[in-house]
């Protein structure tokens, strides 16, 4: 037990040192444990890379596991993130409030191959579009354990996530990551 959280400490505060070649766009994204431990997790992902949604204006899939392992299927840990917007503000005709939620947010840990998954939502600034690259500034979401394998311990749990994400687009990648991600979705 005390063997995957060290694991997990270190994917919470090493950079990755993955590459992702021409999709390498570091984010400033930070997720902020609200618990007793205050940890504060850098999503330091090397590829962040955006598609059209369905029903929604768009998703932002990110990762920090290099791209041949995501094709495989063959990792251990890491992160995975999927951002999706729902909608774009628009003023006088949505709200412009931080307390509203036009983003919401699935996140999978992945520590010696146990994962947590963390679901949630916020508001974010979204600029840029599919075509040229989506861009969003998140405030605050809130995300929150939604489901674990029996030996991972969650550090989170309550979070919140802030920062700045920049992606391209690229509907390949995307869908890779999307599918590895299924393989933990339950």
């Amino acid at each position: 037990m005390k063997c995957n959280f060290l694991l997990l400490l270190s994917i919470f505060l090493l950079p990755s040192c993955s590459t992702g070649g021409l999709f390498a766009n570091n984010s400033p994204l930070e997720i902020h444990s609200m618990g007793l431990d205050r940890m504060v997790l850098r999503a330091n992902c090397t590829t962040i890379v955006c598609t059209e949604g369905f029903a929604n204006e768009g998703d932002i899939w990110m990762t920090d596991i290099p791209m041949d392992q995501i094709i495989s299927g063959d990792f251990q840990s890491g992160q995975i993130i999927h951002l999706q917007l729902l909608w774009k503000p628009v003023a006088g005709k949505t709200p412009l409030v931080s307390t509203s939620t036009n983003l919401t947010i699935k996140y999978y840990i992945i520590a010696n191959g146990d994962v947590g998954i963390y679901g949630g939502g916020g508001f974010c600034w979204p600029s840029g579009d599919l075509h040229n690259g989506l861009s969003l500034f998140i405030e605050d979401a809130n995300l929150s354990i939604e489901s674990t394998n029996p030996n991972f311990i969650d550090l989170l749990s309550p979070a919140s996530m802030s920062g700045r994400v920049t992606s391209v687009p690229e509907s390949t990648t995307a869908r890779q990551i999307k599918n590895a991600a299924a393989l933990f979705t339950p």
